[in-house]
């Protein structure tokens, strides 16, 4: 046992969390030579086996943690140190991704991420395998990305059968309008960041609750899926992702006790793509500002996204076939884009049009502002930030309409 647990330590990073929130504290490797290396470490540390048990020794040889249990989660440890006795700790096995994976030296973030996107190169195979088996990445150190099981991650969210979410409530406001739903679904600001939340959660708009309607609850949720997302669609990794949305929208509705009509589901970028594709296969109302509907654009020189084949390029098709089985009305299915923005407006085009209400917007522009990136990510971005008032009119235009009062003057009244 002794012989395993050494060779199993050998070679592996382990995240040094605290229990039973599982916070990570820092990061460690054990060295054949008997010393620890680590991130967010503040000592100098050493290691040894006894009697099928890890110690953890200080600069001074003292013994300041020991760790038993299974090998793969070692647990139920205290800290030995003075004053932090009652500290119960545990040492979590990552995967990684490391030298060995690559064709040459990845000695900063940037550099391992551009040969993770090179199709066909050992990094990119790697990634991939990583992807199917249900793992993203949380971390760089030293040249080195960490995998972790996605639903493992520590992200300070709340979680449901996979899905990450948080959950904000209409506390402490009188009940002078109906009780809504607002269903956020966050866009991706950019993407390949060491923090899984980053790209996950990267834009969760949490001043919206003071210039929206009064008794909203906001549902957020997170794109947890892959390292950048899947555009909040199933993929091979996790199959029941899109069933598993839906209902924790409808959970949070009935908890809550509001109405199918009284909800919102909204977005944009991304996060518009989410809100469109879910608010059309819920029935539920939606605002969709520049929605990605095609990945095209971002794969002309390389899979910058990481998403490989796990998700289709286009998504117009499915988006079409559920635009004709939808019982909304065209304008609560509201599209907002512009045609100076060719990364999207040209697909978003060949939806049917005359399902839902298309928004469209020019802005003025010189020469100097007019993006010519060679696919156009600058003006996409551009429009979406420069258009948050208007997307909060249209979300305002539907909270408040929850209320409104049309052609029902009393006569009697007057």
């Amino acid at each position: 046992m002794n012989e395993e647990l050494y060779n199993f330590l050998l070679g592996k990073i382990f995240y040094f969390c605290q229990l039973p929130s599982y916070t990570k504290w820092g990061i460690w490797s054990f060295e054949p030579d008997g010393k620890i290396k680590g991130m967010h470490s503040d000592f100098e540390q050493t290691w040894k086996i006894e009697n099928e048990r890890l110690l953890i020794l200080d600069s001074q040889g003292y013994v300041t943690c020991i760790f038993e249990g299974q090998i793969e989660k070692m647990q139920k440890s205290h800290l030995l140190r003075p004053g932090m006795e009652h500290f119960q700790v545990a040492l979590i096995a990552t995967d990684l991704i490391g030298y060995d994976y690559f064709d040459s030296l990845c000695p900063i973030e940037n550099d391992l991420v551009a040969a993770c996107m090179e199709t066909g190169s050992v990094a990119n195979e790697k990634l991939r395998q990583l992807l199917l088996e249900d793992k993203t990445i949380d971390g760089y150190y030293a040249g080195r990305a960490y995998a972790v099981k996605r639903k493992d991650l520590e992200i300070g969210l709340k979680q449901y059968k996979g899905v990450f979410y948080d959950l904000e409530l209409s506390q402490n406001q009188p009940d002078f309008f109906t009780k809504k739903l607002l269903v956020w679904f966050p866009g991706l600001l950019s993407y390949n960041h060491g923090n899984a939340r980053e790209n996950f959660f990267p834009n969760p708009f949490e001043g919206i609750t003071g210039s929206i309607a009064k008794n909203t609850v906001v549902l957020r949720i997170a794109d947890s899926n892959l390292i950048n997302g899947s555009y909040y669609l199933n993929t091979p990794n996790f199959r029941d992702y899109e069933q598993n949305i839906q209902e924790l929208i409808a959970k949070t509705a009935e908890e809550e006790g509001i109405l199918r009509e009284n909800i919102l589901c909204a977005g944009s970028s991304r996060g518009g793509m989410g809100a469109l594709y879910h608010g059309l296969l819920g029935n539920y109302a939606l605002v969709s500002m520049d929605p990605v509907v095609d990945r095209s654009p971002w794969l002309q020189s390389a899979d910058v996204q990481l998403m490989f084949d796990c998700i289709p390029v286009s998504f117009v098709d499915t988006l079409n076939q559920l635009l004709e089985k939808t019982n909304l009305s065209a304008e609560k299915i509201q599209v907002i884009t512009s045609p100076q923005v060719p990364i999207t407006y040209p697909f978003i085009i060949q939806l049917k049009t005359w399902k839902l209400a298309l928004k469209t917007y020019r802005m003025k522009l010189t020469d100097e502002q007019f993006d010519y990136q060679p696919y156009g990510g600058k003006m996409h971005g551009d429009f979406v930030n420069r258009n948050i008032p208007l997307l909060l009119m249209k979300i305002n235009e539907f909270l408040y309409g929850c209320d409104s009062i049309e052609n029902t003057i009393d006569e009697k009244t007057l």
